[in-house]
């Protein structure tokens, strides 16, 4: 049981992380007038927290659907794996957390 969540975590960490890094843009471009703008990229301790924040926030969608997967199915004793569903659902959320928020 506490391996089914840690994985769920683990993966949910992992997936958050890549939809972080692949969505979360390291530079900010501030407009100044008459086509002119600057573009200036964030700190590294900013960018950082940010793709973690992407990165947490999927561990716990993760956590809250494998713990979902579990419940459900603890009655049955299926040698079935649920990986691939946990995988799927913490990715589509994650990525809609990470790019709303």
């Amino acid at each position: 049981m506490e391996r089914y969540f840690i994985k769920s975590g683990l993966y949910g960490f992992l997936f958050g992380l890549a939809i972080s890094i692949l969505f979360v843009s390291y530079t900010q471009v501030n407009p100044l007038g008459n086509g002119v703008s600057i573009i200036s990229s964030l700190p590294a301790d900013e960018y950082m927290i940010t793709i973690l924040r992407g990165g947490i926030i999927g561990m716990f969608i993760g956590l809250l659907t494998g713990w979902r997967l579990f419940t459900k199915n603890k009655d049955e004793q299926k040698k079935k794996t649920y990986y691939l569903p946990i995988f799927f659902v913490s990715f589509v959320t994650a990525s809609i957390f990470i790019i709303f928020l």
